[in-house]
């Protein structure tokens, strides 16, 4: 009997060694699908595709009225060369991080012009967009501006007319978009800007926000109005009176509400048409007497084709500037001044990488009161003629 019961044991623990191993077995194989699955979405949430561009641009010119100068003008041929390179991850994962590196680099070497030898300018931008739910999106621009150029400083500065400048300007541009019903949206977006310049110019910090609500339609066009205000802080640059006269121990700064309409409008759905328009009302308001005080309205519109191998796009823009005090005590009636400038562009793309391009630019500068009633460089116009190539690669 003793002999019975320790060979039934015994084969009974032969049956169930399998069926555990076999459990056991099971349980391995259950949480390693689950590791799996844990891995391929964690890849799929770092894991992204990165598409790359580069383009060299080399070209050349001639400009009218290099210095936007009234009184001196002075033309030159001029040689340029450009770069561009571009960077875009596009996350696998819907819930994944959307990342934009774009790059700018160009310099204009004037051949005949004594008074400005080159101009050069530089931009980096950092964009970045996360879907955070459904409705919610949250997005970033990080941009890095380099210039230097002839510049018009007669808009915020009374004794400075055109002048080169050498400056660089960094900004963080935050922003939070709400998608609504009917293709609706808003977004909030604060905005912050740190600018340094050169003498003769001041440095300032720009602090402020804006609020939007548009409409996506058609394909891929938007329609949206916007609301903004910026505080811009000069570090040393006093406020004047009412007639100009500089008054020491004092800080400028200046608000600026703006409002405005733009319009993006696809025509076909390749997207091959376009027309674009834009308008807004700028009030410039200084911490004084007003002496810096103006309206502008400004309007721009443009149109732009695509087709196989050629394209074309030209843009006409408008400006009205409107002083508060500037002018009245010196000569009778406030200042006034116009802009009104237009471009065109045409292209032909001789293949994937090789694109050939001419354009012409023009603005003209108008006032009623000149900035200095003997040297009135608050009026003049150029012109300029471009042509050049750009390589992809």
């Amino acid at each position: 009997m003793a002999n019975f019961l320790l060979r039934f044991l015994i084969l009974a623990m032969f049956c169930v060694w399998p069926r555990a191993v076999a459990q056991d077995a099971d349980l391995e194989f259950s949480d390693y699908d689950k590791e799996i699955a844990a891995i391929e979405k964690e890849l799929m949430e770092e894991l992204s595709v990165w598409d790359f561009s580069t383009d060299l641009r080399l070209g050349g010119g001639y400009k009218e009225n290099v210095s936007l100068s009234a009184f001196a003008e002075e033309s030159s041929s001029f040689a340029s060369i450009g770069f561009d390179f571009m960077a875009i991850r596009i996350p696998l994962a819907e819930d994944g991080m959307e990342v934009t590196v774009f790059g700018a680099l160009d310099e204009r070497r004037y051949l005949d012009a004594e008074s400005v030898g080159s101009e050069q300018t530089g931009l980096l931008n950092v964009s970045l967009k996360k879907k955070l739910s459904e409705h919610w999106q949250l997005k970033a621009d990080i941009p890095v501006i380099y210039i230097d150029e002839i510049f018009d400083a007669s808009l915020t500065e009374d004794d400075i007319g055109t002048v080169q400048v050498v400056g660089k300007q960094i900004s963080f541009e935050p922003g939070l978009r709400r998608s609504l019903p009917a293709n609706l949206w808003v977004e909030t977006k604060p905005e912050v800007t740190r600018q340094y310049f050169a003498e003769p110019l001041d440095d300032y910090l720009e602090i402020g926000g804006r609020i939007s609500l548009g409409v996506e339609y058609g394909f891929q066009s938007e329609l949206f109005l916007y609301v903004e205000t910026l505080r811009r802080d000069y570090n040393t640059r006093s406020q004047r009176d009412e007639i100009g006269i500089y008054m020491p121990e004092t800080d400028l700064s200046y608000d600026r509400p703006e409002r405005g309409v733009e319009w993006a409008h696809y025509w076909d759905s390749s997207r091959r048409l376009r027309m674009r328009t834009r308008y807004s009302v700028l009030e410039n308001e200084d911490s004084g007497t007003g002496y810096f005080d103006y309206r502008r309205e400004r309007m721009s519109h443009g149109w732009r084709y695509r087709g196989d191998s050629w394209s074309i796009s030209a843009t006409v823009r408008k400006a009205a500037y409107e002083y508060d005090l500037q002018g009245l005590f010196a000569f009778g009636e406030r200042r006034q001044r116009s802009d009104l400038s237009w471009d065109i562009t045409v292209g032909y793309e001789y293949n994937d990488h090789l694109t050939f391009q001419i354009g012409y630019e023009q603005e003209i500068i108008n006032s009623n009161v000149p900035l200095n009633p003997i040297i009135p460089q608050d009026e003049y116009r150029y012109r300029v003629y471009t042509a050049g190539i750009d390589w992809e690669f």
